[in-house]
């Protein structure tokens, strides 16, 4: 709204008031002598003090009035930042229910249990030969393993076995034909302190979703040391395999040129990928997904996974990858984006 101008503006006129009030004050005591005594001092004194009053009382109504003022502008600019506030929460639910038809839309198939879906990452691996781009995150380098042998009912085991190792297998052959090969798991060692030796983890990140899975089969106590520390092991001895085929035997090297090794850690798992790039294949982009991570170990015994060839999908899901594993703040790993997009 307008202000007023400079005579009823007592935030601006506070000087000039207070001047013609002790002008008044002056007249009032010349007035007083001319008039032997008529208008007294004390007379100006009270006219002045009246004045000055009024004036204050007049300089608080407009300091309301414009703190009113302030208040309704506040109001107007707190009403206006909730509407486009439930507006933007509106476009981010449509955005969510898009997301959701997308993948829907983008599913090519849709597995539900344990082994169905061992059996779906089998052919992934095994179709995904000579690929330029495969990277995977699951909880351990021995996949399946822990859940084939603890699954409760009890599994086939000969089946089980004969399939894990050849998940196993597989996963050696495509980190020695794979132009870029990564894997990413969650950590079963804690970090090591300076000038020492990593320690057997108890309370790791692999360990509490060892822990999880095991509780949801085994509810009536927690793992043992002694099968903990044989996952553990099995963990470690196919990351080691891992290694020694991907720097002895393996076709990257653009990966190793750079500096990037095959395995990456992950602090955590909301769900587990299998990914590839394949320029010459018919469907370039590929992508199988488990819905089973740390947040939703009570489902693991229903557990669901779907396959996608989307190329808009499978990208979004290769970039959680990079956030996960940090390869999108390593610079090699860019500079590899840049020469080998995907």
């Amino acid at each position: 709204m307008p202000r007023p101008g400079f005579l009823f503006d007592p935030s601006k006129n506070s000087l000039f008031y207070l001047v013609l009030f002790m002008t008044f004050i002056v007249l009032g005591l010349t007035a007083s002598e001319a008039l032997s005594g008529r208008y007294s001092i004390i007379g100006s004194v009270a006219s002045f003090l009246g004045l000055f009053v009024a004036f204050q009382s007049w300089k608080a109504a407009d300091d309301a009035s414009r703190n009113t003022d302030k208040a309704l502008t506040q109001m107007h600019q707190l009403a206006e930042e909730t509407r486009q506030l439930v507006e933007r929460s509106t476009t981010v639910e449509e955005q969510i229910k898009a997301a959701v038809v997308t993948i829907s839309d983008a599913t090519r198939e849709l597995y539900r249990g344990f082994q169905p879906i061992l059996l779906a990452m089998r052919d992934f691996l095994e179709e995904s030969k000579g690929s330029e781009y495969l990277a995977l995150m699951t909880d351990s380098a021995a996949i399946g393993t822990f859940y084939a042998r603890h699954h409760r009912p009890e599994l086939n085991q000969r089946e089980m076995r004969a399939l894990t190792n050849q998940i196993h297998d597989l996963l050696l052959a495509r980190a020695r034909d794979a132009r870029e090969f990564y894997l990413a798991t969650l950590a079963a060692d804690t970090p090591a302190a300076d000038n020492q030796l990593p320690t057997r983890d108890q309370y790791g990140r692999l360990h509490h979703f060892v822990q999880g899975v095991w509780q949801q089969f085994h509810p009536e106590g927690p793992v043992s040391g002694e099968v903990w520390e044989e996952h553990r092991e099995e963990h470690l001895a196919t990351l080691r395999q891992i290694e020694e085929t991907f720097q002895t035997l393996s076709e990257h090297p653009q990966q190793r040129a750079a500096g990037l090794g095959p395995h990456q850690q992950v602090p955590v798992l909301p769900l587990q990928l299998f990914l590839r790039f394949d320029a010459e294949a018919h469907e370039p982009l590929r992508a199988l997904v488990v819905f089973l991570g740390q947040y939703n170990l009570d489902r693991v015994a229903e557990a669901r996974a779907m396959q996608t060839t989307d190329p808009e999908l499978v990208r979004a899901f290769i970039s959680m990858f990079e956030s996960l594993t940090s390869l999108d703040d390593n610079a090699a790993y860019q500079q590899l984006r840049r020469e080998f997009p995907l």
